[in-house]
């Protein structure tokens, strides 16, 4: 009995992945981290969790998932603002580890927002924001007056269409 129950629950996560698509493959948490790593960062900790996307009522209502973490690095905050400023600028690049930046009837679109507050505080935040149809990225960039390394905030929202056209 515990054999049959093994064998069934291994056949039924490998064949997982197969029954729930994006628009395009999903990817590993850490792949998808690696295409908004800033050059020479430092990953600490990640993980994705069921975001659990809900209606007023409390029904799930679309497949999606929630993922985080943080990088550090030595250089100023403000080369590495200026960094994804102009990664991000790049009209002909899709977004940096995720191309799923097209819309379902297959139009390229995207926005992308930037936010400092840091005038006259002792720490310095740059909010980087940028949604497609199926995923918002949020980076927020912050160090310290003082502090040795820039922080790197990523968190992603991402949804999964179980019925691709």
């Amino acid at each position: 009995m515990l054999r049959t129950s093994v064998f069934f629950s291994t056949v039924i996560i490998a064949l997982l992945p197969t029954a729930v698509r994006s628009a395009e493959k999903p990817k590993s948490l850490l792949a998808n981290i690696s295409g908004w790593q800033y050059p020479d960062s430092k990953i600490h900790g990640a993980s994705i969790r069921d975001a659990a996307t809900v209606n007023h009522k409390g029904d799930r209502t679309v497949p999606s998932s929630y993922s985080k973490t943080v990088l550090t690095t030595t250089d100023l905050i403000d080369k590495v603002f200026n960094y994804y400023k102009s990664k991000l600028a790049q009209n002909e690049m899709p977004i940096p580890g995720n191309e799923q930046s097209q819309d379902l009837d297959g139009v390229s679109g995207r926005s992308v927002m930037f936010h400092s507050e840091s005038k006259d505080r002792p720490v310095k935040i740059h909010i980087i924001s940028i949604n497609t149809a199926h995923t918002s990225t949020t980076l927020v960039i912050s160090q310290a007056e003082g502090e040795p390394e820039t922080h790197i905030a990523w968190s992603q929202y991402e949804t999964y269409d179980l019925n691709p056209p």
